[in-house]
């Protein structure tokens, strides 16, 4: 009995192991937590400049919805990860104090038009087609 329950825990610890090794796994939870906007990788970039060089960071929560704080305004809305990493974003419903910096509005406009995604380590690419990608950097999970 005992050399049977000690098979079934090493079992379980070599599968949670090895669970998420290979590239067909679906790891979506790892897109969970808190993530900083570091920079867009477009030909047009230049043009969103931040204000005190302030980066947006957005938190992906378990239940499917998001929190964005901007420079002065938060933002919240949904989103919904599908297979072969494609993401889908809601529009962002946002307070409306003032003066967000332009790199600000542009991430909240460019969030819906996102159609996957890549995580390397602690960078998260959005990416974006026809126009480029928005690179995070993880904050916390």
């Amino acid at each position: 009995m005992k050399k049977s329950v000690f098979n079934l825990f090493v079992f379980m610890f070599l599968f949670a192991l090895t669970a998420c090794d290979n590239d067909d796994c679906s790891c979506d939870d790892e897109i969970y937590g808190k993530w900083e906007a570091k920079e867009f990788m477009s030909i047009e970039s230049v043009l969103y400049v931040k204000n005190n060089d302030y980066n947006p960071v957005i938190e992906f929560k378990n239940d499917g919805s998001y929190h964005l704080g901007l420079d002065v305004n938060t933002c919240f809305g949904d989103f919904d990860l599908e297979e072969n990493q494609v993401l889908s974003i809601s529009d962002a419903g946002c307070t409306e104090a003032c003066c967000d910096s332009d790199f600000s509005q542009k991430f909240t406009s460019m969030l819906p038009q996102v159609s996957g995604y890549e995580i390397e380590t602690s960078t998260l690419i959005l990416e974006v087609e026809g126009w480029g990608w928005i690179e995070l950097a993880r904050v916390s999970e």
